[in-house]
């Protein structure tokens, strides 16, 4: 029997606003009783220290005992780092292996899932750009082990407050930079400078270009370089574009992040930094203001849709988090791993052609779901509803089906990031820019790509999708991911987790398998190569057009079925071979 739980997550209170950081709380009562002072102080100097020495020492005694605590970075400038701790330190699984190797260090380094991220998004800034520049938007969701609950940080892209109807590439107000610090603001340990010093040094002193980027690069082509800043940054010197392990060096970037390393998230947006971007952005003839900048807020989500699975660790279940009001990713993905888990023909042998039908009508289903209950919690009535006439032997017609697909066109380009921590702690981003590179603009002077302006046909980020599954009960993150490809995301990553339901399942066999979409309209169902001949076959007989597409949607994933925290030899790191991402853990 399935059973299904919409609102408020355990202990959640009504969405709110960025917070004032010199109110936040002590998540994981590392130092209980001292005094709250500066974040960054207090995470990055006092807690450290008390981690590595008596809690009973008092505090110039500690320092003194603790003075071989080393340097984080070498270029001479004040760090907190902490040396990199043994045992379990957690993992992190992303599309950009450069940035995941920091975000890994973070965790090595006692950080904590959030951490991870930060790390992460800001290294991406520098080294995977096409997606995740400082410019970006995006959401993530975060399992804070400490008060037991799950929220959705939505940083996603604001539109700019002037008119900008006649522009050629317009822009979107940035997001991430101050929705990292709202998450590293609730749950983040390691100090604010030291997870941004890393990416300030790599656009300081240049790395290769790694081969995601260089694919991007190539995507793009000459339309990147039409923007003069853009081809400073990006062109050859045969004419082209920046090849694989290629030297990329971004000092005007490097100068924003040391902005934002040594006077916080918040001079990006109300101090000499905004002010610099806004002005670089309108000299390019893009309206956007310091007026956009300092108006900005990330919002915190403190509801989320979520469905129970039989995940069961002593004896409790699992509850399944995705995004929820605001979104149609939360509502399609648990509509569609309803409809799939309902329907055992993902049991059958892959290559069957069965489960390859069933996921392609199944995805048929959201879009209709889009049109008749757009965003809203998922109903298991209505779900049957759907699939009442369903067939394992044939298609059904569109006409068949209670409304028309709804159509939702958003940019497959995204990235993301999943990691999870020695704490118990997870967290799951998404990154975009709207359009691969934004608009194809560099802000002068600052190096920063813009982000395209999100709605029209590139949607307004409703297909991003972090999901986390945790056992409240005992406290145990079960699997947490996050999927990138626009809106194949929600039926992709049904699948997988749909799949981790099946006995002797492994999530690298979940991850790996080859997919298959429909995406309403047209009616066609389109494939990934590796489905193979006998899978097309089977597909057309029963009634499909069908149509074959390099790749849909990249996962990637944690999965510990035993849990986090007790059973953190059962975890498996995973990214999706379809892109060039890394997974790292232990």
């Amino acid at each position: 029997m399935t059973v299904l739980r919409f609102g408020p997550a355990p202990r959640m209170a009504a969405g709110r606003q960025i917070p004032n950081v010199n109110n936040r709380p002590n998540v994981n009562n590392r130092i209980a009783g001292s005094p709250m002072g500066s974040v960054f102080r207090q995470r990055g100097v006092i807690g450290r220290v008390m981690r590595r020495c008596a809690t009973g020492i008092a505090l110039a005694a500690a320092v003194t005992a603790c003075d071989t605590i080393e340097e984080t970075f070498s270029d001479g400038s004040t760090t907190q780092g902490v040396p990199i701790a043994d045992g379990f330190f957690g993992g992190v699984a992303g599309d950009d292996p450069r940035s995941v190797l920091a975000a890994r260090e973070a965790l090595a380094r006692g950080g904590t899932a959030a951490d991870a991220a930060v790390a992460y998004f800001f290294m991406a800034a520098v080294s995977y750009p096409s997606t995740s520049s400082l410019a970006a938007g995006g959401v993530c969701m975060v399992y804070d082990e400490s008060s037991n609950q799950t929220k959705l940080i939505d940083f996603r892209n604001a539109p700019v407050a002037t008119d900008d109807a006649f522009v050629t590439r317009p822009t979107a107000v940035p997001g991430a930079v101050r929705g990292l610090f709202l998450l590293h603001a609730g749950t983040g340990y390691l100090a604010w400078q030291d997870l941004v010093a890393p990416a300030e040094r790599a656009a300081r002193f240049g790395i290769p270009v790694s081969r995601a980027l260089a694919r991007d690069l190539a995507l793009v082509g000459g339309a990147l370089l039409e923007d003069e800043a853009a081809r400073r940054l990006f062109g050859h010197a045969n004419g082209g574009v920046l090849q694989e392990g290629d030297n990329l060096v971004q000092l005007d970037l490097s100068g924003m992040l040391s902005f934002i390393r040594t006077r916080g998230a918040g001079d990006f947006y109300v101090g000499y930094a905004a002010r610099q971007f806004s002005e670089a952005v309108q000299t390019i003839g893009i309206p956007l203001t310091f007026d956009d900048m300092r108006d900005y807020k990330p919002v915190e989500q403190l509801e989320t849709y979520q469905t129970t699975v039989s995940q069961v660790i002593l004896g409790a279940e699992a509850n399944v988090h995705v995004p929820g009001a605001g979104f149609d990713s939360g509502s399609s993905v648990l509509a569609a791993f309803e409809m799939l888990r309902e329907n055992n023909a993902l049991s059958q042998p892959h290559n069957s052609g069965a489960a390859d039908h069933l996921i392609a009508e199944v995805a048929l289903r959201t879009a209709v779901a889009r049109t008749m209950r757009p965003g809203e919690p998922p109903d298991p009535a209505f779900d049957a509803l759907l699939m009442a006439n369903y067939s394992p032997a044939r298609a059904t017609p569109i006409s068949a089906l209670p409304a028309s697909p709804s159509i939702l066109m958003e940019s497959p380009a995204t990235s993301s990031i999943t990691a999870v921590d020695s704490f118990g702690n997870a967290a799951s981003c998404v990154f975009t820019m709207n359009n691969l590179f934004g608009n194809g603009r560099v802000a002068p002077g600052t190096g920063i790509i813009l982000s395209a302006s999100p709605g029209g046909n590139r949607g307004d980020g409703l297909s991003l999708l972090p999901v986390i599954v945790v056992n409240e009960t005992v406290r145990e993150v079960v699997f947490a991911g996050s999927v990138s490809g626009g809106v194949v995301s929600a039926p992709v990553m049904a699948t997988v987790m749909a799949q981790l339901l099946e006995p002797e399942e492994t999530l690298a066999q979940a991850v790996d398998r080859p997919r298959v979409f429909h995406p309403g309209e047209p009616n066609v169902v389109v494939v990934e190569p590796a489905a193979g001949e006998t899978v097309v076959a089977e597909l057309v007989a029963r009634g499909h057009e069908v149509k074959v597409v390099p790749e849909l949607g990249r996962v990637n994933a944690i999965y510990c079925p035993e849990g986090l925290r007790n059973g953190s030899e059962s975890c498996s790191f995973k990214t999706d071979p379809r892109a060039f991402g890394l997974a790292v853990g232990g």
